[in-house]
Formats: structure tokens, C-alpha cells, sequence
């Protein structure tokens, strides 16, 4: 299965929205603020292009920390435990689009920065809603394949470094990215609101003692983390 989808526009829970904007579960928006929510979530509506791009991995293996994604050799000790069962893969590539970036910039040089929080956070929460739509699509396809998808893992994240994110974005090769998407030499996406996702896919028999939970704030070593969710913030 592969995805491949421009001019999306997934829900972004308000929840998720204030947990980026590092607000309280409880926080009522009033007055101007809550003007700019209405701001933002219209501009987005009109002019955004989120874009979602995935592709199928076929030969994966782990060795040791080190994961071979069709060729393509990565480190990280917690995508391999992913693999210790699985054997192929799908990658997800998804962005908020350049029109986000540019117009957080706009506001920005217009000295308004409350509208460019707004609009960054908002660009955040939008490719946390892509991954998630892609995750339950895929996920509902691999049960039809007798396979189980795995919590996704992705450069950058605990453990493994966001220098890999060019080996992982080489993994579309003749697959066009809907784009644009940039892997800088830093290793930074440009869309700096894109992320690169990679989710194992493992046999439903062999899968059983594996991590079934979707959300991977879980699995996170960070539990001071200010953008940890709810559910497993510290003490929870």
C-alpha cells in the first residue's frame, strides 16, 4: 500500500493544539487568543497544503542497534527492538507544507508573535495529525495482510540520531515525494514542519509480545518532556 495525498486537511484536536502551545488540558482560550485560534485554523482551511507521502519497505532486518531497511543501514536501539519480529516496513514522509513556514515568517517580520507561535504550533499539531491518519490507515490495511503495524519511530527521536533522516528519506528513491522536502545537511527537514516516519510490520502470530500501543510518549525516556501527552506525563 502506498499513500500519496496532497491538500489534506486532518482534524487537529484542540487538545493536541494546546499541548503544543504548552497550555493546560483545561485551558479555556478568551479575547484575542481566542481569535487567533479562529485565525489559525482558517488560514489553514484556505491556504494550507499538508501533503502525506508513504512507501513500502520489503526487506528489513536487525542486527544488534543497527536496523537495513532494503540496503539502507540506520542505528538506533529502540527502532530495532521494532524489528526483532518484523520484516518489512512502511516509511512515512508528511509536512504542513511550505505555505506554513512562509506564512509563520510573514507574521514574524510583521512583529505580530503571537500569530507566529500560533501558526508554528499549529503547523506542529498538523503533521501530528498526518502521521496519526496515516498510522490508522495503514494499520487497518496490514490486518488485512495478516500483519501488525508497530509504533513508528523517526530520526531525532530518543536514541537515534537525526543524521540518519537522509538515509531514510533515500528509501522513496524512485517514489516521488509529493513535496517539496529537503533533508539538510544537519540533518533538519526543510519544511522544518515535515517529519520522516518509519513503522515495522510484523506477522500477527509473531507480533503478540510486541508493543501494541500507538502513542510513542510511552516509550520515551523524557518524562519531563513538555510535550509529553497527557496520558503519560510524569506521576501519571
Amino acid at each position: 500500500m502506498i499513500l500519496r495525498e496532497a491538500n489534506l486537511h486532518p482534524v487537529v484536536r484542540l487538545s493536541e493544539f494546546k499541548r503544543l502551545l504548552r497550555l493546560p488540558p483545561d485551558y479555556e482560550f478568551e479575547d484575542e487568543l481566542a481569535g487567533h485560534v479562529t485565525w489559525v485554523q482558517s488560514w489553514f482551511a484556505a491556504h494550507g497544503r499538508p501533503w502525506l507521502n508513504a512507501v513500502a519497505v520489503e526487506r528489513c532486518a536487525a542486527d544488534g542497534d543497527d536496523v537495513r531497511l532494503d540496503g539502507v543501514t540506520v542505528h538506533s536501539r529502540e527502532l530495532a527492538r521494532r524489528f526483532r519480529k518484523a520484516r518489512s516496513a512502511i516509511v512515512v514522509a508528511a509536512s504542513a507544507g511550505p505555505e506554513a513556514e512562509a506564512e509563520a515568517a510573514v507574521r514574524w517580520q510583521a512583529d505580530e508573535p503571537d500569530r507566529y507561535y500560533f501558526m508554528e504550533s499549529y503547523a506542529s499539531a498538523i503533521v501530528e495529525a498526518l502521521i496519526a491518519e496515516a498510522r490508522a490507515r495503514l494499520c487497518a490495511w496490514a490486518d488485512t495482510q495478516g500483519r501488525v503495524l508497530l509504533p513508528h519511530y523517526s530520526p531525532g527521536y530518543h536514541g537515534w540520531s537525526v543524521g540518519d533522516q537522509a538515509k531514510v528519506f533515500s528509501l522513496f528513491r524512485d517514489e516521488n515525494v509529493i513535496g517539496p522536502l529537503e533533508v539538510m545537511d544537519s540533518g533538519m527537514l526543510r519544511p522544518k514542519k515535515s517529519q520522516l516516519a518509519v513503522f515495522a510490520l510484523a506477522p500477527v502470530g509473531e507480533a503478540a509480545a510486541e508493543p501494541a500501543d500507538l502513542v510513542p510518549c510511552k516509550y520515551c525516556p523524557h518524562l519531563r518532556c513538555d510535550f509529553r501527552r497527557e496520558a503519560y506525563a510524569l506521576g501519571a
